[in-house]
């Protein structure tokens, strides 16, 4: 070997040298300073990704990351404190997606709370019994919060809509995150998928809302095949819809709403 390729090939080790140690010696500095930095910060045990919260990337907080694990206690509200919430509901107002919140049940606890309200209505016939079993198609679950201004933690204003979905029955329903009740619910089926039915509206709303004081109610009905029971404050009412829809020659679909609002 001439002394020039000798050379190019003492050059070559030694530039390859001069790269791997810079590597490894830029690879300790960093993990060093990492080091340094979690010691001067502290650490935060990261979820694994299927625990998130969403399916998309959605705007977090540290404090509602930190609480899912936490058990959830359902804040009890007062008719009046109901109706303040349902007021602004029912005004409406920019959605905003969020993270739970300190006192907000997590997406888990809300699909739960979601499934036991179906178990609820299944093994009273109102959907089919075979929805009692909780294993679904889809489900599908979001927390929102409202863009308006009031007196109180806005904190309240959060809801959960969560969907359930199994062949052609879609559950929807809107749990209030601070409460852990439902407060809104839709059903769709065809006919052939619901049972016989023997409750009465009056029945099937102490089913939906069990959480409603009923010591001094009043029923009326609102409009056709609407039925509606005031609480004894008369602030809030509790109220259920049933209609049939037929298209062309398809199968007669049956539609059922359960809503809270204010008087």
């Amino acid at each position: 070997m001439n002394k020039s390729k000798l050379y190019a090939v003492v050059v070559f080790l030694l530039s390859f040298g001069v790269v791997i140690g810079g590597w490894f010696l830029t690879g300790t500095l960093l993990r060093q300073k990492q080091e340094e930095f979690l010691d001067r910060t502290g650490r935060i045990a990261l979820q694994p990704a299927e625990n998130s919260l969403f399916s998309s990337n959605q705007p977090g907080d540290t404090e509602g990351d930190l609480a899912d694990d936490t058990l959830f206690e359902g804040q009890l509200l007062s008719e009046g404190m109901m109706a303040e919430v349902l007021a602004v509901w029912e005004s409406g107002g920019n959605e905003l997606p969020h993270e739970p919140q300190k006192g907000q049940m997590n997406m888990e606890q809300a699909i739960e709370t979601g499934k036991e309200w179906i178990a609820d209505m299944a093994g009273c016939g109102i959907v089919p019994e075979e929805l009692a079993e909780c294993d679904f198609d889809k489900v599908t679950a979001r927390l929102c919060g409202l863009d308006a201004q009031v007196d109180f933690a806005d904190s309240l204003l959060s809801y959960w809509l969560v969907q359930f979905t199994e062949n052609d029955v879609v559950v929807s329903l809107t749990v209030h995150a601070s409460s852990g009740k439902v407060w809104k619910a839709g059903l769709s089926m065809k006919a052939s998928d619901r049972l016989s039915n023997e409750y009465s509206h009056e029945e099937m709303l102490e089913i939906a809302f069990p959480f409603i004081n009923r010591g001094s109610t009043e029923t009326a009905n609102l409009i056709d095949n609407t039925t509606c029971e005031i609480m004894p404050g008369g602030l809030v009412y509790a109220a259920v819809k049933e209609r049939q829809i037929a298209v062309n020659n398809q199968e007669t679909v049956i539609m059922i709403d359960f809503w809270l609002g204010t008087v």
